[in-house]
């Protein structure tokens, strides 16, 4: 049987109309993925950096969700007198590429303790902040960031003491903002999500080094706080992967002088991860449930705590729902991030 001749002009109308349906459903698959993109979090972070190390893992694990647009970090603030602490997170900083990142310190009184890693992180790795006493103080660096920050956007993410959101609250107003402290974090705050507390009671590190600022600040701040409590991430053991990393890592090394590179438990890391993934319907959402409103009440002598119940409340805390190994996992692949200058061994 002859063959037909092709019929070239309808091939290339074809052609044309296959190529505008593949444009067409690129543009719209472009559109969709950029309507479900999730802006990143604004976020400041406020750690002791000394006493225990999941601090270290929890800056990592920000640096980690940064460099992948989950997390916008405006600042680190230390909230504890050891003279290195400031200059460790400056270190973490400076290896994830970001040195210029602004560091505040705690001015005044505060908890002084010894730390395992603080130091010799300082010594061991580059960075340009010598000591805590040269870091800015951290509560005129809360005032001038949050000052510049879109109203109800900001979300505060504590894993230590709460001596220096108690001195946010106490401050007056300045060259950064005309408003008071407790004005401006009713104005510029979304969210404070503290990790402390045992819940529905017990006596924890955070809460209770520094009682007094804690009765106060819990009793006092105008915005939604979200406890991840001492039991949340009690169960969840991280750090089995970090002797892989190089042994430029700040990260490692300070796991290494903590407790030799074994897994550790993750109260700071569950509070991390909740604070950018857990926001919003976010990825890690339904890891926990919430509890009702309320408020955690403080024994201002002993700093125990207990959880009231109050529907007029602006307290909440974190209740398990998810078992503690793949989120464990899931800490684990962010901490294990390198900046793009590093391999893996």
């Amino acid at each position: 049987m002859p063959r037909r001749p092709l019929n070239y002009l309808g091939l290339f109308r074809h052609g044309l109309q296959a190529l505008a349906i593949a444009l067409l459903g690129g543009l719209v698959l472009d559109a969709t993925a950029d309507e479900g993109a999730r802006p990143p979090v604004p976020i400041i972070f406020d750690t002791d950096m000394e006493s225990d190390v999941d601090d270290v893992g929890a800056l990592a694990m920000l640096h980690a969700l940064a460099d992948r647009g989950e997390a916008e970090i405006l600042a680190v603030m230390v909230c504890a007198k050891n003279p290195w602490s400031a200059a460790c997170a400056n270190r973490i900083n400076t290896y994830f590429g970001r040195a210029q990142l602004p560091v505040g310190n705690l001015q005044g009184p505060g908890v002084d303790r010894n730390s395992r890693y603080a130091r010799q992180i300082a010594d061991e790795f580059p960075g340009d902040l010598a000591r805590g006493d040269q870091a800015a103080n951290a509560v005129s660096l809360y005032r001038q960031i949050l000052a510049a920050q879109p109203d109800r956007s900001v979300v505060i993410l504590s894993v230590g003491y709460l001596t220096n959101l108690r001195d946010l609250l106490q401050s007056r107003p300045d060259d950064h903002s005309e408003l008071d402290g407790n004005a401006l974090v009713r104005q510029k705050v979304r969210l404070w999500v503290c990790m402390g507390g045992q819940f529905p009671e017990g006596r924890e590190a955070n809460i209770r080094w520094d009682a007094t600022a804690s009765v106060q600040v819990l009793a006092e701040w105008p915005t939604e706080i979200l406890f991840s409590g001492w039991e949340i991430g009690t169960p969840v053991m991280t750090g089995r992967q970090l002797a892989h990393l190089p042994t430029t890592s700040p990260v490692r090394r300070a796991y290494q002088l903590f407790n030799n590179l074994r897994p550790h438990h993750s109260w700071d890391q569950v509070a991390t991860l909740y604070a950018v993934r857990g926001l919003d319907g976010g990825p890690a959402a339904d890891y926990w449930s919430l509890s009702p409103p309320g408020r955690l009440i403080v024994d201002p002598d002993d700093g125990r705590n207990r959880w009231q119940d109050d529907p007029q409340g602006n307290h909440r805390y974190k209740r398990a729902e998810r078992p503690a190994e793949p989120i464990a996992e899931e800490i684990d692949e962010l901490m294990m991030h390198l900046p793009a200058s590093e391999t893996l061994r």
